[in-house]
């Protein structure tokens, strides 16, 4: 009876301190589902779904991963421990998935810029959707690496996920700001894809991707309220993800990156 008192105590324990990592993958995935709503839910619901292969497979990974990280708040928000370590190995094969063809989706837009004579500004872009999969990459396996120290984990995974939620903002932003809400045509696919203007300049996806890393400094913020001091892991995981951003800018400007994207493209052909 004791013994039942406190595991039940202990679970409800488990469920207040994990509240808070549940609500922020739902707002995690309702940034990803509103910001990609009106380039591929719509047209999709519309029955015009995506006709390039890649970032078909590509939307549907990354969106599965938010959803993948409502169940497992909740799981854990449950004090449902073993299931969600039992479930973590689907998130290990979804983010491997999620890398390879976030790749394929990078170098498939380098094609298509070479295909409408911007070779030169899609080697350029390239570098935004790889340096999110390589920051969604090493965040993940440090996560990995941590997980049988939860308080690492979890703001591990968080910032993870927060990682990858550039393009998702930067589209509403595309379309209803830039476009005044009136994209043109689609022309052969749905999204921005298939709008075939060239890619914008790497600065001009800087705003969305720091909007995007404040849902790590919402994690910095609940720290600081409830346990008055910011964990490690937040300034380790939001330092890297804030440098990757900075340097991806004149980086993509080098010849060395222009000849890495040019590699890619050519090894897909």
């Amino acid at each position: 009876m004791v013994a039942d008192t406190i595991a039940s105590s202990g679970r409800g324990a488990v469920a207040t301190r994990t509240r808070f990592y549940l609500w922020i993958s739902v707002a995690m995935a309702a940034t990803a589902f509103l910001g990609f709503a009106p380039t591929f839910w719509i047209p999709l619901a519309q029955g015009v779904p995506e006709r390039i292969g890649v970032i078909a497979i590509h939307g549907t990974l990354f969106f599965g991963w938010m959803v993948f990280g409502i169940y497992q708040a909740w799981l854990i928000g449950s004090g449902n421990v073993v299931r969600h370590r039992d479930v973590g190995m689907i998130g290990v094969s979804l983010a491997t998935a999620m890398v390879i063809f976030g790749v394929l989706a990078a170098i498939n837009s380098g094609m298509r810029a070479n295909a409408i004579n911007a070779g030169a500004a899609g080697e350029a872009f390239m570098i935004v959707p790889l340096s999110a999969m390589l920051s969604f990459a090493v965040l993940v396996i440090a996560a990995i690496f941590n997980i049988r120290r939860a308080e690492w984990h979890k703001r591990l995974m968080l910032s993870a996920t927060a990682v990858l939620l550039d393009a998702a903002i930067a589209r509403p932003f595309i379309v209803y700001l830039v476009m005044g809400g009136h994209p043109p045509p689609f022309q052969g696919t749905v999204g921005l894809a298939g709008f075939n203007n060239p890619p914008p300049p790497v600065i001009g996806v800087l705003p969305p991707a720091l909007i995007a890393l404040l849902f790590i400094v919402a994690g910095m913020v609940r720290d600081w309220r409830v346990l008055n001091k910011v964990h490690p892991a937040y300034w380790w995981a939001g330092g890297f993800a804030l440098s990757v951003q900075l340097l991806k800018i004149p980086f993509s400007e080098t010849a060395t990156w222009h000849g890495f994207a040019r590699s890619l493209i050519a090894l897909a052909r």
